[in-house]
């Protein structure tokens, strides 16, 4: 399979623990939503987020799904586990279109042929499609509340304030 998309261009989004806690943490878990449509969730992943969940409930746009422990990983990933693990074999799986995940995961998985994007993409994107007017309060907040590892490094940062400046 070496050299081609094992994401399909039409399937679903999955998304892990790691980013959906991160969005949900600066109340932006709904952009999830409004750019994806319905979003997948091992339900690993789901249990681990119950609490946090408690009060609202699982939103009717999480589609969470049984794990599907018997899908393998590409060599590049074989080795990763819990939460990230279960959301990259539940993206095989069902022919997911793109996984939601974070660092250092997220780079494996793209060299895997795996579309995949993390936290701070998605609130880029957001910006893009004018669902958020700014992206540095989002990022900084993210800092602020202890979620420094769904971060890029400050000069990659550095280089997408400048990007996004001249984006207007």
């Amino acid at each position: 399979m070496s050299g081609q998309m094992r994401t399909t261009p039409d399937g679903p989004v999955v998304v892990s623990v790691k980013t959906f806690e991160a969005l949900l943490a600066i109340r932006r878990e709904k952009l999830l939503e409004s750019m994806y449509g319905s979003v997948a969730m091992p339900m690993s992943g789901y249990d681990g987020l119950r609490d946090k969940l408690a009060a609202s409930g699982c939103p009717d746009w999480l589609d969470v799904k049984d794990d599907l422990p018997q899908v393998q990983l590409p060599p590049r990933l074989v080795a990763v586990g819990g939460h990230d693990g279960a959301s990259l074999r539940l993206a095989l799986g069902i022919g997911a279109s793109l996984v939601l995940i974070e660092e250092p995961v997220k780079e494996k998985a793209k060299l895997s042929f795996i579309k995949a994007e993390g936290t701070v993409s998605i609130l880029v994107m957001a910006y893009r499609l004018g669902l958020l007017t700014a992206v540095p309060p989002m990022v900084k907040a993210l800092g602020k509340l202890g979620y420094h590892d769904v971060l890029p490094p400050s000069d990659q940062l550095k280089a997408l304030w400048v990007a996004l400046d001249a984006m207007g």
